[in-house]
């Protein structure tokens, strides 16, 4: 009987490691999902935020350049009126008088 017994046993106790075997493959199995979502979940966000930095670093780089093309243009504006303001003032004084005059004289007229 003891043989009996003994493969009895042993038969018991394939079974409870099979079906502790199971168990923790389905154990794993959840594990490896919830890690999966974890790292999926991570990468995510990752990206995201690598988005809102690349965003960000590309608006300030064109905030910097469009600075720097108004000051450019800011400066060749300001050439312009300097140049501008320069013939207005040597423009002669005798001349101003005279076109005065014959502004006065054609409104005079009329």
């Amino acid at each position: 009987m003891e043989m009996k017994s003994i493969l009895s046993l042993s038969g018991r106790l394939k079974n409870l490691l099979a079906k502790a075997e199971e168990e923790a493959q389905g154990i794993m199995s959840e594990a490896q999902a919830k890690a999966d979502q974890m790292v999926n979940a991570a990468k995510e966000e990752s990206e995201r935020r690598l988005v809102k930095a690349q965003y960000r670093t590309d608006l300030d780089e064109f905030l910097v350049d469009a600075e720097k093309e108004a000051r450019q243009e800011a400066k060749k504006i300001e050439k312009e009126y300097d140049k501008q303001a320069q013939e207005i003032k040597t423009f002669p004084v005798e001349k101003i008088k005279e076109a005065a005059g014959m502004v006065v004289e054609e409104v005079l007229q009329r």
